[in-house]
């Protein structure tokens, strides 16, 4: 006779957004997994916030002369389209151009998506460029190094197609984010960090 297999039912977003969890880690949603991530670095976070205000200064200016409405969020929840019942995901930080709305704990249509790697989630965050590229919104993706001056930037071409390989910036590279208006040398987002 064969064993009857237990079956466990999958976490849905709605379950997932209404759980409290007792400690400080930051949590998603894959394929209706509950996965964990590490805590930030110091180096991560550092990233974070320099990257975080140079979207919304470069936001502000770009805003002033196009007459849009975009910002940039941290932390940013994400509902991917495949699967957008079991899947929520974090990332570092975002910008989305959709209306704001308290009420709403996630973005669905973000325009660009960064992640910061780090040397214990990297594989975990290099899993999500998938997820994020199948979303229509997203024209930009975004991996910043936190152990070097590097950054690879997945850009959509003029056909709305993603290339083959992301641009690849390094210490006396440029970044330059269209979604958001960015231009700035790339060593300056690692300015604080001594490297």
């Amino acid at each position: 006779m064969p064993l009857a297999r237990r079956f466990t039912p999958l976490t849905t977003v709605d379950e997932f957004l209404a759980m409290e969890f007792r400690d400080d880690a930051r949590y998603e949603l894959v394929d209706g997994e509950i996965v964990g991530q590490a805590h930030p670095s110091p180096a991560h976070s550092t990233l974070q916030i320099a990257l975080g205000a140079a979207l919304r200064d470069a936001l502000r200016e770009k805003g002033k002369r196009d007459g849009s409405r975009c910002r940039a969020l941290s932390e940013a929840g994400v509902r991917p389209h495949f699967d957008p019942t079991h899947n929520y995901r974090v990332a570092d930080l975002a910008v989305t151009c959709e209306p704001f709305d308290p009420e709403i704990p996630y973005t669905t249509a973000p325009v660009l998506l960064v992640e910061i790697l780090s040397p214990t989630e990297e594989k975990a965050q290099r899993a999500k460029l998938h997820a994020y590229a199948a979303m229509p919104s997203v024209r930009e993706i975004l991996f910043l190094d936190s152990r070097t001056i590097r950054a690879e930037l997945h850009r959509r071409d003029s056909d709305n197609l993603w290339p083959a390989a992301p641009e690849v910036l390094e210490e006396d590279g440029r970044l330059v984010l269209e979604t958001a208006g960015l231009d700035m040398p790339l060593a300056e987002l690692y300015r604080d960090l001594g490297f």
